[in-house]
């Protein structure tokens, strides 16, 4: 036999076979049943770096975890639950993504340590307290994900605004631990999670709050422009205070990990509004507002409000976006709009369907943006909507999924103010 015939044919061989030892490790899907819903059923994941799991389908026999409304630490009921445990093979930051199947499905978590081995019943009486938790509501305009990153600022995050992610947490070698799921509405939709096992990090002194630099321009001058500046700070126990100021500039200091939401209003032009949250490695945010005025035939896009391929269907932060409109239809009763949506074309015509099916996509999508507002109390009188297909993508030619998805996009015109 050829040698170098001989040295291919063994890799292959090789490659298959660890293919074949390691696939199902990742791909079987776990079945969960009811069983799974109470503690003393939780599913051993020690090991695995992956799973993919159905759908919870009950609490159990047993509601185990129960606590009064915005408790950082624990639901107020368990709803639809899973329970998992593992056992790590080192001390390491455990981060890791839990992902619904639906991007509608939200999915709460907690995780709990356990020194000792009757762990269920110290969970169960609350002697065994979470070392980690996040039951914020913001997950669902993020496509549901949620977990632990090392970006996070909070420990615990309790129902309501928030951010998806808590901190990452040092986890130690040998120690069992309890990671229970609550996919709080239930349904059909399954759920996969990633775990990372990273090296401790020292914790970073700061001597020196992290700063806030910002700039309010004119749309079609670019120059500074004079408005008015409602700041509204959330603290970490989500109690809030507002400052109204004026001016074309803003320089303030930021608490890491709270939340900052600014609305810029001027006369005469579009309300404009800005999230801010400082990070522990932020130092100076810089962020420049473009106002818009709101005369007949001006025109802007809603920036990051874009489409899963195919349909009319909103992905990633869209409420947000779309409750900025809706604010600004509401403080401005003139104002008429019209709504035009645009598609994307796939790249290489074994995929492209007819011209009847881009141009309908996009009427739906315009119509996807009018219907949002008319349920919220705008008349249909002040809205218009069509579509153009694919006759102005940003990127004709796009190969890439961030190209793609721009031109999946939503322009409004002005047409009376």
């Amino acid at each position: 036999m050829n040698i170098k015939y001989f040295h291919q044919l063994r890799f292959t061989l090789i490659i298959t076979l660890l293919f074949i030892i390691t696939e199902p490790v990742f791909s079987q899907k776990i079945i969960i049943t009811e069983k799974n819903a109470d503690c003393n059923s939780a599913i051993d994941i020690s090991g695995r770096m992956n799973i993919a799991a159905s759908a919870p389908i009950s609490f159990g026999s047993i509601n185990e975890i129960s606590s009064n409304k915005r408790d950082i630490y624990y639901f107020e009921n368990e709803h639809y639950t899973v329970w998992y445990s593992f056992v790590p093979e080192k001390n390491a930051l455990l981060s890791f993504t839990i992902s619904p199947d639906k991007a509608t499905d939200d999915y709460d978590f907690i995780l709990f340590e356990c020194p000792t081995n009757d762990c269920c019943n110290g969970i169960k009486n609350k002697t065994i307290k979470p070392i980690r938790t996040n039951i914020s509501r913001t997950k669902v305009y993020a496509d549901g994900i949620t977990g632990l990153n090392d970006y996070a600022i909070q420990e615990y995050v309790h129902e309501g605004k928030g951010d998806n992610f808590s901190k990452s947490v040092v986890i130690k070698k040998g120690v069992k631990y309890i990671l229970l799921l609550d996919n709080v509405y239930g349904g059909t939709g399954g759920h996969s999670i990633s775990f990372e096992y990273g090296p401790i990090k020292k914790e970073r002194i700061r001597t020196t709050k992290p700063k806030l630099n910002l700039n309010i321009v004119e749309n079609k001058t670019n120059k500074l422009l004079e408005a008015d500046i409602t700041i509204i700070h959330f603290d970490k126990d989500h109690n809030t205070d507002t400052t109204i100021k004026s001016g074309s500039s803003l320089f303030m200091p930021l608490n890491i990990g709270e939340f900052y939401e600014l609305r810029i209003k001027k006369d005469n032009y579009l309300l404009e509004e800005l999230s801010i949250r400082a990070h522990d490695d932020d130092s100076l945010i810089t962020k420049t507002v473009v106002l818009t005025m709101a005369n007949v035939g001006a025109s802007f896009e809603l920036k990051k409000l874009y489409f899963r391929g195919g349909t009319a269907q909103f992905t990633g932060q869209y409420k947000n976006i779309l409750m900025k409109l809706l604010r600004v239809m509401k403080e401005n009763p003139s104002l008429k709009i019209k709504i035009i949506g645009h598609v994307n074309r796939p790249n290489g015509s074994y995929r492209q369907k007819s011209e009847e099916y881009y141009n309908q996509l996009s009427i739906d999508r315009a119509k996807a943006v009018s219907d949002y507002l008319i349920k919220r109390g705008i008349s249909e009188g002040r809205l218009d909507f069509f579509g153009v297909g694919y006759s102005e993508m940003i990127y004709p030619d796009a190969t890439k999924q961030s190209e793609m998805q721009k031109n999946r996009r939503v322009e409004i015109i002005v047409t009376d103010f």
